[in-house]
């Protein structure tokens, strides 16, 4: 028997620790929380990136791909905040008070179409079995990733690994693909996947709500045309916070929650700039404010 068969994960996952996505104390914690996402320059010299990526293969990772050739790998991402704890504390605030690293390192053919990086449903559901609702653990909800780009594979002379575009807008629930009107077919994804914003709860950089009927306001075109490889329907409703070059060693910051989306490469060059990337996420959880805690444990009956 393959011995990626007989591997099971031995680290702990955020969904042991934290309250259903939907739940509106997770709902009240999160906002309370989310911020304008933000970008590091040259945090990560080429030895620490190959360090990074190199680890992905060489302790007890869970590697999966799926149908359009990414590869992820699921990985104990504790020993890369360990290793360079001080780089990312100086990005994300108290990322030391988090039980646990979620995450994954990926290697991918394809840009990411427009989706948020909280968690699944049905692998939280399985999480519950062994740690149940009311489990004294549960009292934190997704907070920051960090975004660490590794390298780009190209055969072209410019290495242009195209653009990473974060949206203002942030869906807090659990994790979704946004396919508006059905405009990508065949999407490759194990996430929720969304055809219609118009009823859609969206979030700003401050947590506060925005109003639905701006859901339904079309992309500003130029936008699209300089940054977004995705049918034009697809980005409807959305709006761009932050955007910028996806550069081996820079980090970007940004909510789990937040809608975000790469690109083919540079589209004024008029052609896919790289044939593969890899990259590495961690993410981080916060504990619920005073308050909620102390409502979250009296519904709980803790």
């Amino acid at each position: 028997m393959s011995i990626f068969l007989e591997r099971k994960c031995t680290w702990d996952d955020p969904g042991h620790y934290t309250l259903p996505m939907d739940h509106p104390i997770a709902i009240e914690n999160i906002k309370r929380h989310v911020s304008p996402s933000k970008i590091y320059h040259e945090m990560f010299n080429e030895d620490e990136r190959t360090e990074i990526w190199k680890s992905a293969f060489v302790d007890m990772g869970l590697p999966r791909y799926n149908r359009n050739g990414t590869v992820l790998i699921d990985s104990d991402l504790q020993q890369v905040y360990d290793r360079y704890k001080s780089k990312i504390d100086n990005c994300i605030n108290n990322a030391s008070d988090s039980p646990c690293i979620g995450g994954n390192y990926y290697i991918t053919p394809q840009q990411y179409g427009v989706h948020n990086d909280t968690m699944r449903r049905v692998g939280y559901n399985r999480m519950l079995e062994n740690i149940p609702l009311n489990h004294p653990q549960r009292k934190y909800t997704p907070g920051k990733v960090i975004l660490i780009p590794l390298w780009t594979g190209t055969h072209f002379d410019e290495i242009d690994g195209g653009q990473l575009v974060l949206f203002k807008q942030r869906e807090i629930g659990w994790a979704k693909v946004y396919n508006n009107k059905k405009e990508t077919k065949n999407i490759a994804s194990i996430y929720d996947i969304v055809t219609d914003y118009s009823a859609l709860q969206f979030y700003d950089e401050y947590g506060n709500e925005i109003p639905k009927e701006k859901n339904l306001i079309p992309f500003d075109k130029e936008l699209h045309k300089k940054y977004i490889n995705s049918p034009y329907n697809r980005v409807e409703g959305l709006s761009i916070e932050l955007v910028e070059d996806w550069v081996p060693g820079s980090a970007f910051v940004f909510d789990t929650v937040q809608l975000h989306y790469s690109n083919e490469g540079t589209k004024e060059k008029g052609y896919k700039t790289w044939n593969a990337k890899m990259g590495v996420f961690l993410l981080f959880l916060i504990e619920l404010d005073d308050d909620l805690l102390i409502e979250w444990r009296k519904e709980q009956k803790l």
